[in-house]
This record gives C-alpha cells, sequence and structure tokens, in this order.
C-alpha cells in the first residue's frame, strides 16, 4: 500500500480498488490546478526570456529592415528579460520541493557563493570603485544568468517545456542568419575573394541566436528522422558561416563535435537502450545533408567559398604571424598580446577581488581601446580570452569558484556518459571550456551560449534517481 500511495502522489492517479472519498477528491484536484497553473507561469516566464534574447541577439537584422528604433528597444529587452529568469526560476523550484531546483548539496552551495560574490563585487564596483551603474549592471547579468539557468538545467520538466520551443527558435534564425548571408557577395569581390570582409555584414552580429546547434547536434539521435535533417542543416549551416568569416577557433570546434557526434557518442550509446533511429540510418541521413551542403555551395557561389577556405587556412598557418602557426598561442596572437596589456596594468591587490564589476583597464598600445565616456577615457571592459573574464572581474575569488564549479559538473558528467543527454550535455561543457582560451561566455553579447552552458551545469549537477530517465521525453515530437 505504501507503493500504491507513492505511486498516486508523484504520478495524479490512483490505482485500482483505492478510489479516494469525495473529500480527499477536491484537494486532490485543486492541488494539480496548481501545480499546473506553477508549471505553466515558469514556463512562460522562461519562454518570454529566450524570446526576448532572441530578438537582441538579432537586433541588427531587424532594424536594417525596421528602422533603427529597433536597437534600443531590443537592447533593453534583452537586459530587462533577465528579471523573467525569477519567477521562472521560483515557479519551478516550489513545483520541484527546491528554490534549488534538484541540484546536488555542492551545487547549491557553489550557486550560493557565486550569487553572493557577485553581490559583493557589484556593491564593489559601484559604490567603492565608482562606476557608472550601467556597466556594472552589464557585468552583473551575465552571472545571473548562468546562475538560473544552472538551477533551471537541473529540473527535468524545463527541458520538457523548452525542447521544440528551442527547435523553433534554431528555425527561425537559420532564416534570418541564410537572409543576411546574402550581403557576403556584395562585400567580397572575385578578384579578391579571400578577402576578409564578412565580419562586417549584419550575419556576423546574429550568428549569436543559432548558439544552441551543439546541444541539439549532440541529442539528434533522439528525435525524429525529420528534425534531424534540421539539424544538421543547421550544423552545416553554421560551418559555412565559419568557413566565411575565417573564423579559425569555431571552425575547429565544429570539427571537434562533429568527431564526437559520429565517433564517441555511438560507442556511448551502446551502453544504453536502442536509439530511436537505427545508426544506419542516422549516418545516412548526416551524409544527405553534407552532400546538399556542398552542393548549395558549389552552385551559389563556389569563387566565394573557395576564397574564403584559401583564407581560413592562411589564417591556420598563421601566415599572419612570425612564428607560424605555433605563435597563435604566444603573444603574437592578438587576443593574448590584449591580455598582456591587462596584466601590465593589474595591481597586487586586484588579485583577490579583481576591478569588480563595471572595471576596466586601459590599453598600453595604441587603437586597442574604444571610447568610454563615462570615464573619459580609452579602455577595454572585455577581454577575448574568455576565461579569464571572471578573474578580470573578480579576481582569484570568483574565476576560484566559478570554475571550481564547472569542474564539479565536468567530474558529475563524466560519470554519466551512459546516459544519451547526459553524454551530450557532458561534451558540451568540456568543448566550451576548451575554447575559453580564445573565446568566452561571461558577456550578454552571448547570451544564448551563457544560457546554454548554464542548462548544461545544471542538468549534470542535478540529482537523478531514475539513471535511465531521459530528459527528452517525447520522442515521437520533433
Amino acid at each position: 500500500m505504501k507503493g500504491s500511495s507513492t505511486l498516486a502522489w508523484s504520478t495524479g492517479f490512483v490505482p485500482a480498488g483505492s478510489a479516494p472519498t469525495p473529500s480527499a477528491a477536491v484537494p486532490r484536484t485543486l492541488d494539480r490546478i496548481s501545480d499546473h497553473a506553477l508549471v505553466a507561469t515558469g514556463a512562460l516566464c522562461l519562454k518570454l526570456f529566450l524570446l526576448a534574447q532572441f530578438l537582441s541577439l538579432t537586433r541588427l537584422f531587424f532594424s536594417t529592415r525596421v528602422g533603427d528604433g529597433v536597437t534600443p528597444l531590443a537592447s533593453a529587452a534583452g537586459l530587462l528579460s533577465v528579471a523573467l529568469l525569477f519567477p521562472a526560476v521560483l515557479a519551478y523550484g516550489l513545483r520541484s520541493g527546491s528554490p534549488f531546483g534538484t541540484l546536488v548539496a555542492p551545487a547549491r552551495f557553489w550557486v550560493a557563493t557565486v550569487l553572493v560574490l557577485s553581490c559583493v563585487l557589484f556593491l564593489y564596483g559601484w559604490l567603492l570603485k565608482g562606476y557608472v551603474v550601467s556597466a556594472v549592471v552589464h557585468d552583473f547579468v551575465p552571472y545571473l544568468v548562468l546562475l538560473a539557468s544552472v538551477v533551471l538545467g537541473s529540473i527535468p520538466r524545463v527541458w520538457q517545456d523548452i525542447d521544440r520551443f528551442l527547435l523553433v527558435l534554431f528555425a527561425i534564425a537559420l532564416v534570418i542568419n541564410a537572409a543576411g548571408m546574402g550581403e557576403m557577395t556584395s562585400v567580397v569581390s572575385e578578384s579578391f575573394a579571400e578577402d576578409r570582409a564578412g565580419i562586417g555584414i549584419v550575419a556576423y552580429r546574429t550568428q549569436g541566436a543559432l548558439a544552441f546547434w551543439p546541444l541539439l547536434f549532440l541529442t539528434a539521435r533522439l528525435r525524429r528522422p525529420r528534425t534531424m535533417l534540421l539539424v544538421f542543416a543547421g550544423v552545416f549551416f553554421v560551418l559555412a558561416q565559419q568557413i566565411l568569416f575565417q573564423k579559425r577557433a569555431p571552425t575547429l570546434r565544429i570539427f571537434l563535435f562533429t568527431l564526437v557526434f559520429l565517433l564517441v557518442l555511438p560507442r556511448l550509446y551502446r551502453k544504453d537502450r536502442t536509439p530511436a533511429v537505427p545508426e544506419r540510418r542516422v549516418l545516412l541521413l548526416f551524409a544527405f545533408t553534407l552532400a546538399l551542403a556542398l552542393v548549395v555551395a558549389v552552385v551559389a557561389a563556389p569563387w566565394l567559398f573557395e576564397g574564403q577556405l584559401a583564407g581560413l587556412f592562411g589564417r591556420l598557418r598563421g601566415q599572419a604571424y612570425s612564428g607560424g602557426p605555433a605563435a597563435m598561442l604566444t603573444w603574437e596572437n592578438e587576443r593574448f598580446f590584449e591580455v598582456g596589456m591587462f596584466f601590465r596594468t593589474l595591481e597586487p591587490q586586484e588579485l583577490v577581488l579583481g576591478r569588480g564589476f563595471g572595471g576596466y583597464f586601459v590599453p598600453d598600445a595604441p587603437g586597442w581601446g574604444v571610447w568610454l565616456p563615462d570615464v573619459q577615457e580609452f579602455g577595454r571592459r572585455q577581454l577575448h580570452v574568455g576565461g579569464l573574464m571572471p578573474f578580470f572581474k573578480g579576481g582569484l575569488a570568483l574565476a576560484g569558484v566559478c570554475f571550481l564549479g564547472l569542474l564539479l559538473a565536468l567530474g558529475r558528467g563524466a560519470r554519466s556518459l551512459s546516459r544519451p543527454f547526459s553524454a551530450a550535455a557532458f561534451f558540451v561543457l568540456v568543448l566550451h571550456a576548451l575554447f575559453l582560451l580564445q573565446e568566452g561566455f561571461f558577456i550578454m553579447s552571448v547570451a544564448y551560449e551563457l544560457v546554454l552552458v548554464g542548462l548544461c551545469m545544471g542538468h549534470l549537477l542535478g540529482a537523478r534517481s531514475d539513471p535511465g530517465r531521459r530528459f527528452l521525453p517525447h520522442r515521437g515530437r520533433p
């Protein structure tokens, strides 16, 4: 009987032979209505947040077609929509029994510690350092988004609620970015096909809306074939973008994700139940999409892809550096040169709490800073080497705590590789952590990447009672 009562509580259904009395049925019905209302509220707030971030990430596309007035509105919506995460976390948290979702105890302590430290850095930058409050808020908000995403990612129902919504946003982002890529042939001429002018077009600034592609890619085997085709097409489109923009690290990252998808995940899947789609069919769909992508590239503008590939290979060979490819990991690399300028401005006392939120540094080389009107200087508030951003703003305190949580998630993920979705979240986190040497996600200009990392961390840090549970349970849906 104890098992029956447990089943009734968890599912809302009562076993045969144990019909509730009328007096008990009314509270149970009210509980179910309250439960559904909480879920609906959380899902609505989370989806509105994702939609607002989508508009912010694609605002330049709409501003060129609707008018410049879209840009400030979309930017404000992207920042203000962060407030929607609080009711989302509260609603889902109440349903799961804790404001920390299903996070394990060490992860809960980590979330609380980062939150407290972020508030300290907010006050430190605003009140003690005297930075303008808007700059302080812009540094504070990414950590709120990351922590909220970690909590939400630990709750299985969140993944169910946003799965299809993420696919819809991804499909729309593909259309917007494809339309924006049409500018390539107007900025790159056939006579100088290797020109790296693509980074000046609008699509270069809207590609952040496609940031969920790695997770969609690594979970493609859990989906219907038609959805697989959409995801595969999206991956090859993102690859084409990186080639046309001559981006070294993102191109390498796509290559590594492809190796994981084709070579690593099939071996791990054998330890679990049989996938919904046979592996042979998955590979055929992948090969078909690849062939179609190659045909489109050849038909559309073969000279453009050939020229941009040559330019990309030249950058990968380090032709701009005196030391060749190896120099990309030295101070010759523009990103590391920027880091060197930052460290030359570092004061000993800043090792502990950094510059504080809103902090900046003044480069000692001409042409590196941007005008900061609030301090009337040419400076920088960001580093291209994303792994150093927590240290820049919060010193060893913030950097140590942030990366401790990342290591905790990776450690738990390494023990969960037999579960397909956990394996996908693990490799998304591994490769994003690896590429923190070249890029980062601690800024709202890459909000979807920040949310992606947080959700994957939360999933790996969640307490899962059923080791075989799939977090994409609607396998008959897209």
